[in-house]
């Protein structure tokens, strides 16, 4: 009689291969996967394999010769599930989320079982920081930071990680409760709109505001007496980038998506050209956006276009005067990127920013790219389906590049992360 293992739980960037056993030589069966926890009307996977000569088919060693994914994919699976419209980033929240799976042969349901995958470990603690006054931690009163603190179950002092979101404004929850489900001490701060003191749109930022969230961190009794590591996804790489050569706290920096160059405020409320980022009241040197984005087949923008083609019309030496001084940064630091990004042209801003920190010698630099994987670069192993595009904008890439570049960077942020903050 057939039997399908895999973990009965585990946190949501664990790899967890299933397993079917009992299989004639030889048969095809097919694993199906669904779960009404992501995705409103729920979502599933599917994929058909063939038995090896012991009756066994495991997702970490053998590929399936048809279904939603393809290749030799352990999580395909999970990453794979897709409602029907296929659209759309997963819901879900921080709330566990259990994924039923079922043994087909000849379309008959020969076994099954259920998963159930935590989005963070249950014993990390979430606090809000609003900025106001009236708010306390560890005592002491919050200094105008604004964001979401995430800490590890077990005892401190952790190591403490800044975490910064992208374009969209919301902090990024899920990223930093992963790394306090690691270990970490993460704060997923806001940097514009609601509430106050925050600006109201992506536009002159300042960078001060970073830097007072990074010692605020350091002065939370949780936190452990060091350096601060810092993530950014997308303009928060940009921002984090523009953070570490300003300010020597940072210990460590990942930068998901970056930007080579500070570039022109993204707040389309403001009738003013302007930069993102401002330092001692001043905005810093931008490109400006001098060319219109493009569309792709579907009719979605490509904002690729923008930044490609605003670099050739501005003099050299404001485009020289808007480069981020990578070389000025003392940490290590990891560059993450999707080839097919079709936000911004990621992977040539990491190159470019490589290039000038492997001038250093005092930091070392990494570098993790995948061909078929754009701007939607996220943790594993949340579904990909609708990582390549959001609402009328294309963010490139495929599920499956997302999926596999998700799987192989988390693991070098970990490993950077281990060995510079602990």
């Amino acid at each position: 009689m057939p039997t399908i293992d895999v973990a009965a739980e585990a946190l949501r960037d664990e790899e967890t291969p299933v397993r079917v056993e009992g299989l004639d030589p030889g048969a095809g069966v097919e694993l199906h996967a669904r779960t009404d926890d992501w995705y409103d009307g729920g979502c599933e996977s599917r994929a058909v394999f063939e038995a090896d000569e012991d009756g066994v088919v495991d997702t970490a060693e053998r590929a399936p010769v048809s279904g939603t994914c393809e290749g030799v994919a352990p999580m395909g699976w999970c990453w794979s599930l897709a409602p029907e419209d296929g659209a759309g980033f997963p819901g879900g929240g921080r709330e566990p989320v259990e994924i039923a799976l079922e043994a087909r042969v000849d379309g008959d349901v020969r076994a099954e079982t259920t998963t159930v995958r935590h989005p963070h470990d249950p014993g990390v603690e979430h606090r809000r920081v609003d900025g106001e006054a009236d708010f306390e931690a560890d005592g002491e009163a919050d200094t105008g930071v604004v964001g979401d603190l995430f800490l590890p179950g077990s005892p401190g002092p952790h190591p403490g990680v800044l975490v910064l979101h992208g374009s969209d404004g919301h902090p990024s929850r899920g990223v930093a409760s992963l790394l306090a489900s690691r270990g970490y001490a993460a704060f997923a701060i806001q940097y514009f709109g609601d509430p106050a003191p925050l600006p109201d749109g992506l536009a002159e930022v300042p960078v001060e505001y970073f830097d007072d969230a990074g010692a605020w961190l350091s002065e939370r009794d949780a936190v452990a007496d060091g350096s601060i590591g810092l993530y950014g996804t997308s303009k928060g790489a940009e921002a984090a980038l523009v953070t570490a050569a300003r300010f020597d706290w940072p210990g460590a920096v990942v930068a998901v998506a970056p930007a080579a160059h500070r570039w022109q405020a993204t707040d389309q409320s403001i009738d003013r050209e302007t930069g993102s980022w401002t330092a001692g009241g001043e905005v810093l040197p931008y490109v400006p956006f001098r060319a219109p984005p493009g569309k792709d087949d579907e009719g979605r923008l490509v904002l690729r276009d923008v930044y490609e083609g605003s670099l050739p019309p501005v003099p050299d030496e404001r485009v020289e005067a808007a480069r981020i001084p990578a070389d000025d940064i003392d940490a290590d630091v990891l560059l993450v990127a999707g080839r097919d990004d079709a936000m911004w042209p990621s992977a040539d801003y990491a190159a470019a920013l490589a290039e000038r920190l492997d001038d250093r010698s005092n930091a070392a630099v990494r570098t993790v790219t995948h061909e078929d994987s754009g701007h939607g670069i996220r943790p594993p192993y949340l579904p990909t389906a609708g990582s390549t595009t959001g609402g009328e904008v294309t963010f490139g890439g495929t599920p499956a590049g997302n999926a596999r570049i998700g799987a192989d960077y988390w693991s070098v942020v970990l490993d950077l992360f281990d060995g510079t903050l602990r």
